[in-house]
């Protein structure tokens, strides 16, 4: 495992697609990504595209960085399979409409690249996982040489920021993800469960992690958040690595849980100042006032560690709670939901989403999959005013 592969960091903050395949072409002539190191190669490109979104929408990989990086694969002699499996339903027409609405269809056309519809998935032992030894995976990525870890950095709701590790729990085929949800409802269970499958990606494939940093997303991410320049793009061999200095642009050091994982694993060096750059100085790109997600901890939150299990930490914790005027009725979060605990009511002449608490392990699969961006994050009154204090 390259522990130590240096990351390397440009600025650019505007989606020039000639200026972002310079950047892309050096970083990758930088890194040694070679005719010869992608010769004989089955090479799949993982974006980050978690929904329908348009791409102004910043809660998916712009198609004009795929783009970009697709022309440079090309002087590589490189015709890559671009693959995903967006939440909900994982079939053909669901691919087709994700694809198709973040821009992605469009440029694969016009490369000439092939989209993947394939809706197989490979059960793919790991026993060196910490809490899971064998995962379920899209075949395209079980067969691949090399993965390109072509992600976005947003805030999230469950893990705080999402970025290059997060990116692959996009090959968990379809609906598996909810369940993978109901599976580990402790947050740190499912962090770990998250730094086992990008573990063993990184054992078991060449991975080259890209994070779109251009335009990311802050508060309510990774779906429901607000576009926010962040002027970035990074390039490593360590998508471990790489989120290093990802929680660092978002001024969110130390305090992200997967990223945090990934250190007391050793997958990674444990402070920015341990990273080897590459490229720009970081520190100008440093956001010092980034939104977190509501559901992230402060320490005003953590002195009330005393109720953070048990009845008493499911009536602190956040809650997901839908938006009467916004909501739809469409079911899509009924459909998501791993514990089966939404149901469409009637209100007020329509139907509309509520939540039954009592059951809700807190996911925020809802939030990030509903389509208007309807269900809102309620945090506890007292949890309110100890995060003013």
């Amino acid at each position: 495992m390259k522990t130590n592969a240096p990351v390397s960091v440009r600025s650019i903050d505007t989606y020039d697609e000639q200026k972002i395949t310079e950047i892309l072409r050096e970083q990758m002539n930088t890194l040694g990504y070679d005719n010869a190191f992608f010769e004989k190669k089955k090479v799949v490109i993982k974006p980050n595209l978690v929904m329908k979104k348009a791409p102004d929408a910043a809660a998916t990989t712009h198609p004009v960085v795929l783009s970009a990086l697709l022309t440079v694969l090309g002087e590589r002699g490189v015709s890559p399979i671009i693959a995903e499996s967006p939440g909900g339903l994982f079939n053909r027409q669901r691919l087709e409409g994700v694809y198709r609405m973040c821009g992605i269809a469009e440029v694969a056309e016009r490369h000439h690249v092939e989209l993947s519809y394939d809706t197989e998935a490979v059960f793919v032992p790991f026993p060196n996982g910490k809490t899971v030894k064998t995962f379920h995976v899209i075949r395209p990525i079980a067969e691949a040489d090399v993965v390109i870890d072509l992600c976005k950095l947003k805030s999230h709701g469950l893990t705080k920021m999402s970025a290059a590790i997060k990116n692959f729990f996009g090959v968990i085929p379809g609906v598996e993800k909810f369940e993978m949800h109901a599976t580990f409802p402790d947050y740190k269970d499912f962090g770990s469960m998250i730094c086992d499958l990008c573990q063993m990606l990184y054992e078991q494939k060449e991975i080259i992690a890209i994070t779109d940093a251009i335009i990311g997303m802050e508060g309510d991410g990774p779906t429901a958040g607000t576009p926010r320049k962040i002027g970035a793009l990074l390039m490593s061999a360590n998508p471990f690595a790489s989120d290093i200095v990802g929680e660092t642009l978002l001024g969110f050091e130390n305090t992200v849980p997967i990223v945090r994982e990934a250190v007391s694993r050793g997958l990674c060096p444990a402070d920015i100042s341990d990273v080897t750059l590459l490229g720009d100085d970081i520190r100008p790109l440093c956001i010092s006032d980034f939104k977190e997600p509501e559901t992230a901890e402060n320490r005003a939150t953590s002195t009330l560690s005393f109720f953070s299990s048990g009845k008493w930490g499911r009536f602190f914790m956040p809650r997901p709670k839908a938006v009467p005027d916004i909501c739809k009725g469409c079911g899509e979060c009924v459909a998501s939901c791993p514990q089966h605990t939404i149901e469409l009511i009637q209100k007020h002449g329509k139907k509309i989403a509520k939540v039954r608490h009592a059951n809700c392990i807190r996911c925020y699969c809802c939030q990030e999959l509903c389509p208007f961006g309807a269900i809102e994050i309620k945090k506890n009154f007292i949890i309110k005013i100890a995060s003013r204090l």
